[in-house]
């Protein structure tokens, strides 16, 4: 009888000490020339706040991007239903934040079943994060001295949660949609609305294109690039009770 496969799930961490891990990885990291980045293809597929600001980011650097979205426009994301707050350990009330205690607070909060390896790169790199949504316009309450407010929130201990009054994904989302049109206008970023990915191409074990169906017309259609980014987002509705959107599912991943 034969065995059946099995598959390897390879998270690609980086090597020693947990603060030490993504700085080393970035050191190490081969770069593109700016002059090459012009003939390098990236597809990215959601436009939520991970996929718009992704593909935003990448035209900025003057790669060619295609960016695909489920709905008919990128403001339809999900990501508007996240209207809390977003954290950063920029420890603005001297309330003893820190890198390592927002990554201690976010893999506790998951009930430690987070990876823990990219909770702490996402901890490192949530100060330039608010940084850069404030860049694209976002509007963060701020106090009266004119600085970025922010508020305890999720049972954290100390005062680290920015916001936009209750709307603070919609406001976040329309930053980074701005952004990401910025590009579309400029010719850098090609946007396929009403997409919906099917499958992932693969040439010798790297990621070289996806298997879309068109929603309108109901055809399946090929793209290639050199690289993809999935930023596809959560999908909710692979349980019974979920209160995300019915296009949270489980297609993409």
């Amino acid at each position: 009888m034969a065995e059946a496969a099995t598959t390897v799930l390879n998270s690609r961490v980086p090597e020693g000490p947990m603060a030490e891990k993504w700085d080393r990885c970035k050191k190490e990291m081969k770069l593109v020339n700016p002059a090459n980045k012009r003939k390098k293809k990236i597809i990215v597929v959601g436009t939520g706040l991970a996929g718009a600001s992704a593909a935003a980011s990448l035209a900025e650097l003057g790669y060619q991007v295609q960016s695909f979205c489920f709905q008919d426009s990128p403001r339809r994301a999900h990501s508007i239903a996240a209207q809390g707050g977003i954290n950063a350990a920029k420890n603005y009330p001297n309330d003893g934040d820190s890198v390592w205690r927002l990554f201690y607070d976010t893999v506790k909060g998951g009930d430690f079943r987070s990876r823990e390896a990219n909770v702490h790169r996402l901890a490192q790199v949530s100060n330039n994060i608010i940084d850069q949504c404030a860049a694209q316009g976002v509007p963060f309450a701020r106090d009266y001295g004119g600085t970025l407010a922010n508020r305890s929130f999720g049972g954290a201990q100390v005062s680290r949660t920015f916001y936009a009054r209750g709307q603070t994904g919609q406001q976040l989302l329309l930053g980074a949609y701005s952004a990401l049109m910025r590009q579309v206008g400029a010719g850098r970023i090609q946007l396929f609305p009403r997409r919906e990915m099917l499958d992932l191409v693969k040439i010798d074990g790297v990621a070289r294109g996806i298997i879309v169906r068109n929603l309108i017309t109901g055809e399946f259609e090929k793209y290639s690039a050199d690289c993809v980014l999935l930023c596809t987002g959560g999908y909710g509705n692979a349980f019974y009770l979920s209160t995300n959107a019915k296009g949270s599912n489980v297609t993409a991943a």
